[in-house]
């Protein structure tokens, strides 16, 4: 979006927006009745505007020469007012010592940095204050910073000065209410009160967390990365909040036999949530294993657990508090067991607890206030956590940590619901019922977003339905270009669900199933049938269209909890993938008969993942070899051939590559991987999945290095990491001649739309230029400029 407005040159839209920004900051001014209110409105409307992650507000107290932290969106709540630096430390102080600008790209490295904990600032870097003053007297010191390091623009830098005019007003009323405050003992009092209040706040909402927060709306705009595209809005439901019993009474308050109707009624209804959930995940998403929820139910109705609560309450023990205390013993006794599948319990023993405690306080721990339409927040979430919200109430995903590629993401994909991972400070921010908008094209995320903001995003979902009504009118016709070359899209998928949506959307085949999703939610390796049964269904549910199945990709960030492993210090470059299926052979094996077996089913190809020589390639061939003779001496029907194709998806894979198509019937390009290998970024990791780059020159010669072996060769070549879903890479790829491109099912509609729209012609040439430049500027800028002449650009801003 931002190469386009560039392209444009059209700073309108820009302008309006900043005097849009002064006229919000005025009018909070001019209405201003309670200043520290008035000051942080004006901070979390500052950050909103500007899109920054952190804005604050510091006073200058003249007499002590210091600098007090007022009003702040970012940081943490509880340091305003405590946080207190002289003029001659820190960064802020320099702004009232130059009475000018301070930018600093990396402020922990300024050796004036100062460092306050309770702030929580450590994950910012960029660096923006301007001085605050009045007939040349600093009042204060107005402060942006991201976490990105960055250089900020000429235009921010004056914007931000603009904003600090009229504040200037309303802090000399602030230096005069500061004045007031004559004695230190006042002072104090006054904070140890405010402390005390919130400290009762934050009580009041630990204990109650389903129940929507009475404070304030407080506004925010908080950016993570785009996993699932779409646009939702709805209320926010904290996932990961747990019910604290501190500030309940221990003792008993209601006769024994009550008491005892009351905790027996808790766990039968806890059993028979328990069961429906069950039943939900068997029928929606069959390959996350629902026996965990049976084990769970054999804990409630365990002989030892339910005594040991029993006794406690006979001994004088409220229901929850015998519960908490039984919960707490067993999870101890868990915890502390050598055998890693016991230590692993306590985690049930404590969902348990949990859920019963709920029924007892009379809260069912999905039980929403506010009615359908809500958000998932939290920090992540298993597939089995988001499988169990009931998928016509769900509008959107918040996770604050998590990357696009983590399974949570795949399943939200696979219910094409809008997701955003990776948004730092979700769970400090948001609150239960807080009014959400989840932008999952862009990945951001509007908290109790203002009127205008809502306006916005009505119509631009308008619009986003309207032109997703348009492409399905090309859902039964072929991706061909204007002069009739043909391209297959494929679907990515890891879950029988998703067969629906590529069907739906259009797909030609399966360029992409994942095994590797049902294994980690099950509490051991699938057998052999379990296995047959999956592929089966998959092959059976596509009538005849291809389907690749990929052999397992296990490691880096997606370890089953049953498969242990010491910890590695970079997994991403340690255990994973094809390299634990070779030294598994037994459970590789089991794989791939079940894979041959499946086959006899229909068309079905099989796909090494992370292959990086000739020695891994031939051994996983061999054990393919074996497979196949275990079968037949068997008697077990099993085709006489089956496509063998390997991942191109680590760089020496990219070298070998004209050995590599000689050993195989297809290769598929691997881009989430392969990008960050070539580039050395993990695009999960905020710091630097800037660097993340599709476009990058190094990795557009890559791509055509291997798609050049195969046609070479007479092989056909896909690819199926997400750079085939970009709108903006489309042309790129159909120029350089892939005869599949696979990616998540939603997409398939606009990519496909975009290749009816031009000739192979036009995209050959645009490949064979965009292959020899030399940066990422020219590579986006010429890519655009062609999708401009093409008239694409809708699409580009649409999806980007």
């Amino acid at each position: 979006m931002e190469a386009t407005k560039h392209i444009a040159g059209d700073r309108g839209p820009r302008r309006r927006h900043s005097l849009r920004l002064l006229e919000d900051v005025g009018a909070i001014v001019t209405h201003a009745s309670d200043l520290h209110a008035s000051l942080q409105n004006i901070v979390e409307t500052v950050a909103e505007h500007l899109g920054m992650e952190v804005c604050s507000l510091y006073l200058y107290d003249v007499e002590k020469q210091s600098l007090i932290l007022w009003a702040t969106t970012g940081l943490a709540t509880a340091s305003v007012g405590r946080i207190s630096m002289g003029v001659d430390e820190g960064l802020t102080g320099i702004v009232i010592q130059k009475l000018e600008p301070v930018m600093a790209i990396d402020a922990m490295a300024h050796p004036r940095y100062k460092y306050f904990p309770e702030t929580g600032e450590e994950r910012y870097h960029s660096f923006l204050g301007v001085p605050i003053v009045d007939q040349r007297q600093p009042l204060g010191v107005l402060i942006v910073q991201t976490s990105r390091r960055r250089r900020f623009t000429h235009e921010e830098v004056r914007l931000l000065k603009a904003v600090a005019i009229p504040i200037a007003g309303i802090l000399a009323q602030c230096r005069l209410q500061a004045r007031l405050e004559t004695t230190e003992e006042e002072r104090l009092a006054y904070q140890q009160r405010m402390v005390a209040a919130m400290d009762r706040l934050r009580d009041y909402e630990t204990a109650a967390p389903h129940r929507p927060s009475t404070r304030p709306a407080s506004h925010a705009r908080l950016v993570g990365l785009a996993a699932s595209p779409g646009f939702g809005i709805g209320r926010a439901h904290i996932m990961d909040s747990e019910i604290n019993i501190d500030d309940l009474p221990r003792e008993r308050k209601h006769p024994l036999k009550r008491e005892m109707q009351r905790f027996h009624t808790a766990v039968a209804r806890a059993v028979d949530e328990l069961e429906r959930t069950k039943e939900r995940i068997r029928s929606t998403v069959p390959e996350i294993d629902a026996a965990m929820f049976d084990a769970q139910q054999l804990m409630l109705r365990d002989g030892s657990f339910l005594t040991r609560i029993e006794a406690l309450i006979r001994d004088g023990l409220s229901g929850e508090a015998a519960l908490q205390q039984t919960v707490n013993e067993f999870v101890e006794q868990f915890a502390g067991l050598t055998d890693t599948y016991l230590q692993d319990r306590a985690a049930d023993i404590k969902d348990i607890g949990q859920r019963v405690l709920r029924h007892l306080l009379g809260v069912g721990e999905r039980q929403r206030p506010f009615g359908s339409g809500i958000v998932l927040v939290a920090g992540g979430v298993s597939l089995s956590d988001l499988a169990m919200v009931q998928e016509q109430d769900l509008k959107g995903v918040v996770l604050a940590k998590g990357g696009v590629t983590s399974h949570a993401s795949i399943l939200a994909k696979s219910l094409e619901i809008p997701t955003v991972v990776g948004a730092e400070h979700a769970e400090e921010v948001i609150r239960e019922g807080d009014q959400l908008i989840v932008d999952g094209n862009a990945g951001v995320v509007y908290v109790n977003p203002r009127i205008e903001v809502l306006r916005e995003f009505d119509r631009l979902e308008r619009e986003y339905r309207a032109f997703n009504r348009e492409l399905e009118t090309l859902r039964d016709l072929s991706a061909e270009t204007l002069d009739g070359h043909r391209v297959r899209l494929c679907a990515n998928i890891g879950l029988l669900a998703d067969i629906h949506l590529a069907l739906m959307h259009g797909a030609e085949g399966i360029g992409l199933y994942r095994t590797e999703v049902p294994f980690l939610s099950h509490r051991d390796f699938l057998t052999e049938e379990e296995q047959v049964d999956l592929y089966r269904r998959v092959v059976q549910g596509m009538g005849g269209r291809p389907v690749t199945i990929r052999t397992l990709d296990l490691g880096a960030d997606k370890y089953p909890h049953y498969l242990h492993i010491p910890r590695e210090d970079n997994p991403f470059l340690g255990w994973r993938s094809i390299r634990i299926s070779l030294e598994l052979p037994d459970i590789f094996k089991t794989q791939l008969r079940a894979i041959l077996r499946a086959a006899a089913a229909g068309s079905l190809r099989v796909m090494f993942p992370m292959i990086s020589s000739l020695e891994e390639l031939h051994r996983a061939k061999e054990l393919l070899a074996e497979a196949r003779a275990e079968l037949r001496d068997a008697d077990e029907p099993v085709p006489d051939e089956i496509a063998v194709g390997m991942m191109i998806e680590v760089p020496s894979a990219v070298f070998l590559v004209d050995h590599f198509v000689k050993e195989v019937d297809f290769i598929s390009i691997g881009t989430n991987d392969l990008i960050q290998y070539v580039l050395a970024v993990d695009r999960n990791n905020r710091k630097v999945a800037p660097l993340y780059e599709p476009l990058h020159p190094a990795v557009i010669q890559m791509v055509a290095k291997a798609v050049r072996a195969a046609k070479a060769a007479g092989k056909p070549a896909s690819i199926c990491g997400e750079m085939a879903a970009d709108p903006v890479c489309t042309l790129l790829l159909v120029g350089l001649g892939f005869s599949d491109l696979s990616m998540g099912p939603f997409f398939i509609p606009v990519i496909k739309r975009l290749i009816r729209s031009l000739t192979f012609e036009t995209a050959r040439r645009l490949a064979d230029e965009v292959v020899n430049l030399s940066s990422v500027k020219e590579v986006k800028s010429r890519i655009f400029e062609a999708m401009r002449d093409l008239g694409m650009i809708d699409i580009m801003e649409m999806y980007h």
